[in-house]
């Protein structure tokens, strides 16, 4: 631990009740960004998409063949053998029409390219390359369980794969704006594994990964639900809008760092959050265990993620 970090924890013992700043206080220089990385030009180009009711593969297609690099990426990740496609894809629109279909390709590109500016460090425990294999397999177990639900509490797929994919996007940014705090708490984490985290992050630095990416996404205009997911994550007695989501994440999450992927150490509400979505346990048990038998699939996809975004 940073002397630091130690001189400040002793200071907090000797205190009493009196309220101490957290040693490296992020807040004050947060305030002095002025201007958060931009939407890139891409993802811009497909949230306007969404919005017209003409869309479809061939308009979806030209945009991201405007990005030769997205392209390549597309179509090596319809070629791959998680999906199993034996014919040849040469082009963004095969991918769409022959493999991964137009909602899919949609979400993967504004994914990809609403992170490519955020220059977070690939190696450790909240690195780039962990956060894409928690955030691919969160696209396959929360899709799951979404599909588990009773039908009245279902959520839209789009929604599901999009906050799936970005529901810890406030670890790129730490990276990309402050290396040495992003170093700081990646040593944190791993020196105290069971932790909760946004409670050592706000410890540390007097903010957290939540907060962090749902000010980037409120920057970037993103959907509400997205946004209120994004900063709740870790919080399973949330109960305002989107709450339902929320549990879904939060029990993705929950599951997969039984498997040891991503960031979410505590079991305890996870028993109470499968009876409040109203799922069967075997079921989940058993999704997750589908899930495991990917991952050799799924970190291959991280390559091509983590190539997107160098």
């Amino acid at each position: 631990m940073k002397p630091s970090l130690i001189n400040w924890t002793f200071s907090c013992i000797d205190s009493g009740n009196a309220i101490i700043a957290p040693p490296n206080d992020l807040r004050a220089a947060i305030a002095e960004i002025k201007e958060l990385p931009p939407l890139p030009g891409v993802a811009a180009r497909i949230m306007r998409l969404a919005a017209d009711p003409l869309s479809d593969a061939k308009k979806l297609a030209a945009i991201v063949e405007m990005d030769p690099l997205l392209t390549t990426q597309v179509i090596r990740w319809a070629s791959s053998s998680l999906y199993g496609y034996k014919g040849k894809i040469s082009s963004v629109q095969d991918a769409i029409n022959r493999v991964l279909g137009y909602q899919f390709v949609f979400d993967l590109v504004l994914g990809l390219s609403a992170l490519s500016p955020l220059k977070a460090p690939t190696e450790g425990v909240i690195g780039t390359r962990c956060f894409w294999t928690q955030a691919l397999a969160s696209t396959h177990l929360m899709r799951g369980l979404n599909e588990l639900l009773p039908v009245e509490q279902k959520t839209d797929e789009q929604t599901v794969f999009f906050v799936a994919l970005m529901h810890n996007i406030g670890f790129p940014l730490l990276g990309d704006q402050f290396k040495s705090e992003f170093d700081i708490l990646s040593g944190l984490i791993e020196a105290n594994p069971s932790l909760n985290l946004p409670k050592l992050e706000n410890f540390a630095f007097g903010v957290n990964h939540c907060e962090l990416g749902s000010w980037l996404l409120t920057n970037w205009n993103m959907p509400q639900a997205v946004i209120d997911v994004v900063y709740h994550h870790h919080n399973p007695h949330y109960r305002g809008d989107n709450y339902q989501l929320n549990l879904l994440t939060y029990l993705s999450d929950s599951l997969l760092a039984s498997i040891n992927i991503g960031d979410a150490h505590e079991e305890i509400e996870r028993e109470a959050v499968v009876k409040a979505l109203n799922l069967n346990v075997s079921e989940v048990t058993e999704l997750l265990a589908k899930v495991e038998k990917q991952l050799d699939d799924i970190k291959n996809m991280v390559k091509i993620c983590i190539n997107t975004a160098s």
